[in-house]
């Protein structure tokens, strides 16, 4: 064996273990955060019973009160299971996937989210494409980040016919999956850090949803970039391999 493949088999396995390293302390990190955290909101329930009692102005001043608590309670443990996901993925369950079908499910589950901000979605999706292998759980989590990420674009920019472009192409032994938007776009010099852990331009963003996507995405064998649209606004490239459940080798 070549040593540079050599190296690259080594560093994938170093690679492999840190991530189960990191994996494991994220685990017990989240238990022992759970458990106050379990306490305090239960806590917050009884407060918000025994409140009942008090005259109603003062009921209201600590209902908003207990209100403010539970609600950060929610965000700090959304931001738990998220940095879970990304130090430990679930195992994948893989199929075949006709991707323009399970694409057009995705924009069908979005689209009310974007006709609220009135968001046009469209779509250009190549004719008998190659079928991919998937985890239609964990990637429906990466196009749902993505589009999501659109759409905040979109209402940021304020453009009148904000839109998001959905297409698909077929390449060599690659599948392509290309989102457009004709938002704010991406700093230059930012496409490769919005991907980096704990980066976010939102103002109460936790930093880790294009980490977890980029996670998903390479544990598929896969990659995503992110590029600036002249006049326009952002895209996002993912590249996956065609599926290979379909090549015979001669007997």
């Amino acid at each position: 064996m070549p040593s540079r493949d050599r190296k690259k088999i080594q560093e994938e396995r170093e690679k492999r273990n840190r991530l189960a390293y990191i994996g494991t302390l994220a685990a017990g990190l989240v238990h022992e955060v759970r458990t106050p955290l379990n306490a305090i909101q239960l806590n917050a329930q009884l407060i918000e019973e025994d409140i009942e009692i008090l005259e109603p102005k003062l009921r209201e001043k600590f209902s908003r009160r207990i209100n403010r608590v539970t609600n950060q309670i929610s965000e700090v443990v959304k931001t738990l299971n998220e940095f879970l996901t990304f130090a430990r993925p679930p195992r994948m369950d893989s199929v075949p996937t006709d991707l323009n079908h399970f694409l057009k499910e995705i924009l069908e589950f979005s689209n009310p989210e974007f006709k609220d901000y009135g968001i046009t979605i469209k779509s250009n999706l190549a004719d008998d494409m190659y079928p991919v292998i998937l985890d239609k759980g964990q990637f429906t989590h990466v196009m749902l980040n993505i589009f999501r990420n659109a759409c905040e674009a979109c209402k940021m920019s304020k453009k009148q016919n904000p839109w998001v472009c959905v297409s698909t192409f077929e390449e060599d032994r690659k599948i392509k999956i290309q989102v457009d938007d004709n938002g704010v776009g991406i700093q230059p010099g930012k496409e490769n850090e919005i991907f980096e852990l704990f980066y976010s331009t939102k103002e109460k963003g936790t930093g880790l949803g294009l980490g977890i996507v980029r996670r998903i995405i390479e544990e598929h064998g896969g990659t995503i970039n992110a590029e600036d649209l002249p006049e326009a606004g952002a895209r996002f490239n993912i590249i996956l391999p065609k599926g290979k459940f379909l090549e015979f080798k001669d007997e």
